[in-house]
């Protein structure tokens, strides 16, 4: 493997294994390489350029190593090279968490890696005012009220039971005056709940499961049902590792990546570990002649490499924006919606 501090031989060492790749699988590779970023404008803006490169045809595969991103550009850009070709599957040698998980969730064929892992679809909310510099899932608030419910549940059978064997009330009464009891010691909880921003929240899941029923469908994938519950609301923590056997569980449709491509991807991404690239690698360059000026390796012009543009910032007042994002994969670089 290059030195990952040398960004062009890595870059050229990465160029070279997907065409290997391209040859094998008999199929172009879409690559949307993003290992320090999300997906985000530069990933639409990079399909909006190279339309007339990306075509049309039988078959299409991506590559995808990303930690997530905006749920609608995922689901558009998805939705775009469905429209175009009649089979797209995706490959995954490492990670393709979140707003990337979601994109796969449209593909015909999800390909992982020895290590590769896909992630729960949960929706992250950057709110500066209450949170501060940290996003947070409004997931979070529902959890709280699940728990909630249940220790009302458990507070009322200690009490009832406690009453019934100590003091030999019947369980009808014991429990009718336990109520009161747990009534007073949740009520401070409950009364500190803003039904209006509950609802709020309940609107941005709803994206993560609207967006994941649409591409399900687009596959016609018999569990999206189940698929879609699990992946939003079944899983204890934003970045949970869903690997090839959690996922198979779940329904999807995944295979191993074959280990020879799976070790060359996986070693070519991470030489170019600190860059991202959206885009169908560059055609090698002709050897130069001799006793002429040697040609530079470069990508076309059209490839989108680099973090991409910032964001501007919302103006006073704006609803912070919500997006399906990898937490802890990129810095600074990750914050979406502030």
């Amino acid at each position: 493997m290059a030195d990952s501090g040398n960004a062009t031989s890595g870059f050229a060492s990465f160029c070279e294994t997907v065409r290997s790749l391209e040859k094998e699988r008999g199929s172009r590779i879409w690559c949307m390489v993003h290992p320090n970023s999300h997906i985000c404008f530069p990933t639409l803006y990079s399909i909006y350029t190279q339309r007339g490169e990306i075509g049309s045809g039988d078959k299409i595969e991506v590559l995808i190593h990303s930690g997530g991103g905006h749920p609608d550009i995922a689901y558009r850009v998805m939705k775009f090279l469905r429209r175009r070709y009649k089979t797209v599957n995706v490959l995954v040698p490492l990670t393709a968490k979140s707003a990337a998980t979601l994109m796969c969730l449209g593909a015909d064929r999800i390909y992982l890696g020895e290590l590769a892992d896909l992630g729960p679809i949960d929706i992250q909310i950057d709110d500066p005012v209450k949170h501060g510099t940290r996003s947070f899932s409004p997931l979070d608030e529902f959890k709280s009220l699940e728990y909630m419910r249940e220790q009302a549940i458990e507070w009322m059978d200690f009490y009832a039971t406690a009453m019934h064997r100590r003091y030999g009330i019947g369980i009808k009464e014991a429990l009718r005056d336990s109520i009161p009891l747990v009534t007073e010691l949740l009520k401070p909880v409950f009364q500190q709940i803003d039904p209006i921003e509950m609802g709020g929240y309940r609107r941005a899941i709803a994206i993560s499961e609207e967006y994941a029923n649409r591409m399900l469908t687009l596959t016609r994938n018999p569990r999206a049902a189940h698929i879609i519950k699990k992946a939003v609301w079944g899983y204890p923590a934003h970045d949970f590792c869903i690997d090839i056997d959690e996922a198979k569980d779940l329904g999807l449709p995944v295979e191993r990546l074959p280990k020879d491509q799976d070790e060359r991807l996986a070693d070519a991404l991470l030489d170019i570990e600190r860059n991202s690239f959206h885009g169908f690698v560059p055609s090698p360059q002709p050897t130069a002649k001799p006793a002429s000026r040697p040609n530079t390796t470069v990508a076309p012009a059209k490839a989108v490499r680099g973090g991409g543009r910032p964001l501007k910032a919302k103006r006073p007042g704006q609803q912070p924006e919500p997006r399906v994002n990898g937490s802890g994969r990129g810095g600074a670089g990750e914050r979406v919606g502030t």
